[in-house]
Formats: structure tokens, sequence, C-alpha cells
């Protein structure tokens, strides 16, 4: 498991009233890989969002098993990661059923399970938000951000990043890497 400090400046998102552009062809263009793709991600939002901590959690193709496979924490990354997380109790497959965006501000009655709540989660978080990530119909993956302020996500509620997330969810479903 690698863990480096990653905290390149780079212009790929504008905000215009609320609406949160990226220019996720550079992004990718620039990354070496899926986990670098979430790190430019969460460290450009981080610029506009509160995020302390975030995960990129993946379906597998080949069993549809959910499973962490990077984390990001205040600028610290973690690659290499491939924790199965367990079906039962799951808010991320509770996301998955409902194929929404979930956001909770209090913390303290987190409704899945206790790997995700390690994953997700800091004894300082007051708020978190799980995205789904959609490529052809169906959920590839998640984005999951936390926050030690409280309704930091609310606004990714109203649809502020569906293109992204929808972007990103392409590029899961392309990336060899799955």
């Amino acid at each position: 498991m690698k863990k480096t400090a990653f905290s390149g400046k780079r212009d790929y998102m504008s905000v215009d009233e609320n609406r949160y552009d990226f220019n996720f062809d550079t992004i990718t263009t620039s990354a070496g890989n899926l986990s670098e793709a979430f790190w430019e991600l969460t460290g450009e939002l981080s610029k506009t969002f509160s995020i302390d901590k975030a995960v990129l959690i993946l379906r597998k193709p080949e069993d549809d098993r959910l499973a962490a496979v990077s984390t990001w924490r205040q600028g610290q990354v973690r690659d290499g990661l491939t924790i199965s997380l367990p079906c039962q109790s799951s808010l991320f497959e509770k996301v998955a059923e409902h194929g929404q965006v979930y956001t909770e501000n209090f913390t303290g009655s987190f409704s899945g399970n206790l790997f995700e709540q390690r994953l997700l989660l800091d004894d300082s978080s007051r708020s978190f938000v799980v995205h789904p990530l959609k490529a052809e119909g169906r959920i590839v993956g998640f984005l999951g951000f936390s926050s030690e302020q409280p309704t930091a996500f609310t606004v990714m509620e109203e649809g502020a990043l569906e293109e992204l997330a929808a972007k990103f969810g392409s590029f899961i479903l392309n990336t060899s890497e799955r």
C-alpha cells in the first residue's frame, strides 16, 4: 500500500452560480491511473467544499461486490487498497438501491456497517455524503466525502455534481484497472 502527499494545484474547476464544472478530460489525461484521478478531483472539490476525508468505492465487475480502492485525508492519499466491503447493513448498497445522493448531517446515527464507517468518518466528522457513480445505466462506484462542518454537502443533494459523477462513472467503466 502506497501512502503519499498529494497537493498539486490545477485549474480544473470553475464555479458559476453554484454549478461546479470540471475539465474532466484534463484530469484524466494528467492522472496516471484511477486513484490519481480520484485524488485530483477530491483536491479540487476540497477547495469549494469542506472535505476532510474521502473514499473511492468501486463495484467489482466479476462478482458485483463493493471494494474500497483509494482514500484521501486532508491531502494525504492512500492507494493500493482492495478492501472488500460486507453487504450486510451496507449504506453503500442502500444508496445503490435508490441510486441517489445520500447526505447526513448527524454522523452519530451512521446507518452503514463498521467497515464503511471507518473508511468514511473520523471521530470529528459531522456530515458526510455518498455520491453514486453511474455509467451505462448502472452504478459502477461511489464517492464518499466527510467533513467536520455540519451541512457541508447539502448542495450535492441538489445535483451540483451530477455531470462530474457521470463523467467519472464512464471513466471507471472504461478504465482497465477494474
